[in-house]
């Protein structure tokens, strides 16, 4: 299986496509490279595709310690690029991988050509810390399946709650692999984001999309990202919840490829 060391750190990766431009995917807080399934399709015709598991997911390492910074996983990003000798390459950030994204551009802005913000914030606030805490709690007190339960209300859509029962249960099921203590990680290193202050040194050219019906990462954090970046477009899906990569994924991709160039 392929990875990448960095700093004592192994990152798993996988590269796919039959394009010659790379695109990035940067995987939700839960996700792993294999949550972009139903994208491959369309994005494997048109770019060389990256995916990775960002430290604490997927069959990436799982260090010990109070948080997974987002500095330094973009950081460990930068470092997979320099790894697959990518110099610049379209970058798509799905919620927490948002993040990553954003301090990626931050950081590392020579190594963007188009920067995709997809159902994620551009600060953590006092609701986002709440909506974490209550997690957080309900897996102290009823374990996976409280867990999964308070959070399905802020992951869907009253459209796909309503009409997808079968996948709602496979997902409960997914839900019971992860590592929930790397995930406290990822959610203490989320809990320290606020990328305001430097949001407009970021010179991308950036689309951020959400859906109208996304209530973890609410339209006007996008409008927040869109207001403060210089060269950003905000743009809508209309019915969809915060699982944009499940819930709308042909449109997802769309939207990905009239925007990044192949």
């Amino acid at each position: 299986m392929p990875y990448t060391t960095h700093r004592g750190h192994r990152l798993y990766y996988e590269e796919s496509g039959r394009g010659e431009h790379p695109l990035l995917l940067l995987n939700g807080l839960t996700m792993s490279t294999a949550g972009w399934t139903l994208l491959l399709p369309r994005l494997e015709a048109r770019y060389r595709l990256v995916r990775t598991d960002l430290l604490g997911q997927g069959q990436s390492d799982k260090p010990l310690g109070d948080a997974y910074s987002l500095p330094e996983q973009a950081k460990l990003v930068a470092h997979l690029l320099d790894t697959l000798e990518v110099e610049r390459c379209h970058v798509v950030g799905l919620s927490y991988g948002g993040m990553v994204a954003q301090h990626l551009a931050h950081l590392h802005p020579e190594r963007i050509d188009h920067l995709v913000l997809a159902a994620t914030l551009a600060c953590s606030d006092a609701v986002d810390k709440a909506i974490a805490a209550s997690w957080v709690a309900a897996a102290k007190s009823g374990g996976t399946e409280l867990r999964f339960a308070v959070s399905l209300p802020w992951l869907f859509s009253n459209r796909y709650l309503s009409s997808h029962p079968e996948q709602i249960s496979e997902l409960k099921t997914v839900a019971t692999l992860f590592d929930w203590d790397a995930v406290l990680r990822l959610l203490a290193g989320m809990r320290e984001h606020d990328a305001r202050t430097w949001l407009p040194t970021i010179s991308a050219p950036t689309r951020v999309i959400v859906g109208s019906e996304d209530r973890l990462t609410p339209l006007h954090q996008s409008e927040m990202l869109s207001t403060y970046m210089p060269h950003a477009q905000l743009v809508p899906i209309p019915g969809a919840g915060h699982a944009l990569h499940l819930e709308s994924a042909e449109q997802f991709a769309r939207l990905v490829m009239e925007f990044c160039p192949g």
